[in-house]
């Protein structure tokens, strides 16, 4: 079986993965290569550590502990979503830092640190932009006071932020201001300098190309801005990143004619591997307008229902028949769903 497949070129995740690390580095930020949307895919995470970037970050403790069989100890790795309780006893065997948005978690962490005779290292989350995870800033002064008096095997590293996830509203300085103040206010009372700002993710890539990014954000989670290269504030094209590292190709299984044209194509992809909602079909002469769980549909786009196809192009695109392939560009859902889904082969390029 070869369709559907997703083709994965190594050699421009490379140069993406290059850029984005370089130009982080050089404002002093730290990247941490967020392998959620590749599943934590091995191969590609060579080619990520090999282009400079030294910590890597998931949401799902599966793919953690892929990365940690791999890597071994002295391997940075972050849980990027609030734990389970379930889930706690695995994070401090696989993970040195989590992003931490409960007291009641928190506590059980420490208890099995204290069982352990290990430190846990935690980033607070604080929601100011996304109405996603993280308590309110007003709140945060009591939180860390409670881990810092009570939790002496929690050690807090950092204070993080999230834009763009959930919420329409695009990152300010002024929401990443918020957290330095917050920093600067716990180092004033209780001597403690926390060393980390992980100030957001791809939807930071403005403030950082342009050198506007308060000097203390020291870490930016990135993911889409390498696998896709665009920024997810404005989402426009990041300058000298390639948009195609990864391309979709699936196959035509049924063909129907009308007026000696094929009108509509039937190919084997469905909801089960992709949402045609993340997918855009390369191909000019055709639009997708239907989708089930196991087909996606192909109609002749109307302007092209009364030209002779000779006319249309010179090539056979428009011909499509049993056994065509067909390509598609991918968004980040949809490269997520593609490399979650077992039905979709991965295919690798390198150059």
């Amino acid at each position: 079986m070869s369709f559907p497949c997703i083709k994965i070129n190594l050699k421009k995740i490379a140069d993406n993965a290059k850029l984005i690390n370089d130009r982080c580095n050089q404002s002093g930020i730290s990247v941490v290569g967020v392998t959620k949307s590749i599943l934590a895919d091995i191969t590609i995470v060579k080619v990520l550590k090999k282009s400079g970037i030294k910590i890597f970050g998931d949401s799902r403790l599966l793919n953690l502990q892929k990365l940690r069989n791999y890597f071994g100890y002295g391997q940075e790795l972050l849980l990027l979503r609030t734990p389970m309780l379930s889930e706690c006893e695995s994070l401090v065997k696989i993970c040195d830092t989590s992003m931490q948005t409960e007291l009641e978690t928190i506590k059980l962490i420490s208890q099995i640190c204290l069982r352990k005779k290990i430190t846990h290292n935690i980033i607070i989350m604080v929601e100011i932009d996304d109405k996603r995870e993280g308590i309110y800033p007003k709140e945060v002064l009591a939180f860390f006071n409670e881990v810092y008096v009570n939790y002496k095997n929690i050690k807090v590293i950092g204070l993080g932020t999230n834009a763009r996830c959930l919420s329409k509203k695009r990152p300010t300085l002024k929401s990443i201001e918020y957290l330095i103040k917050i920093r600067n206010k716990i180092n004033e009372i209780y001597n403690y300098k926390i060393p980390v700002i992980s100030g957001g993710n791809s939807s930071l890539w403005k403030y950082i190309e342009a050198g506007t990014i308060p000097k203390e954000v020291n870490q930016v989670r990135i993911g889409e801005a390498i696998f896709i290269g665009n920024e997810t504030s404005h989402y426009e094209k990041i300058s000298g990143a390639y948009e195609d590292c990864f391309k979709l190709e699936a196959e035509v299984i049924e063909v129907k004619e009308k007026d000696g044209k094929i009108y509509k194509a039937i190919i084997a992809l469905g909801l089960q591997d992709v949402s045609y909602k993340h997918i855009k079909i390369e191909n000019p002469f055709y639009e997708i307008i239907g989708q089930s769980s196991d087909h996606t549909v192909l109609g002749l786009k109307k302007q092209y229902y009364n030209s002779n196809i000779k006319d249309i192009s010179k090539n056979l695109e428009i011909e499509l028949k049993v056994g065509s392939v067909v390509k598609f560009k991918l968004d980040y859902f949809g490269l997520l769903s593609c490399m979650t889904s077992p039905f979709v082969i991965k295919k690798y390029i390198e150059n």
